[in-house]
């Protein structure tokens, strides 16, 4: 009885301890320099999962210039997937892109 009650004790303080990770702090932004964005005078702006071992769902949205466009993308993030290609750092015109996290939420496969 008592293993029985320490290993329930165990897999609630894991669920609790996984509830309490933001799928947010789990999402980098990048550089690459492919050949596009280099021939442009900029870099390809990366977004990756850094969680050892789950998929992370994460909406972004692009501005240009700092206005945002209304453009918002929803990428998948598996563990130790390669990064994912947003865009160009910089616009054809020059202006300077970013992206930022709209949503994140873990998705168990």
């Amino acid at each position: 009885m008592t293993r029985s009650l320490a290993a329930l004790v165990a897999v609630i303080v894991t669920a609790l301890a996984a509830a309490e990770e933001d799928p947010v702090s789990f999402v980098k932004f990048g550089d690459d320099f492919g050949a596009t964005c280099v021939s442009r005078n900029t870099v390809t702006v990366t977004v990756r999962s850094i969680h050892p071992s789950r998929t992370v769902r994460v909406w972004l949205e692009r501005s240009v210039g700092g206005v945002p466009t209304g453009d918002r993308s929803k990428s998948d993030l598996r563990p130790d997937a390669p990064p994912e290609n947003l865009g160009c750092a910089k616009s054809l015109e020059g202006a300077e892109q970013k992206w930022r996290i709209q949503r994140a939420i873990f998705v168990d496969d």
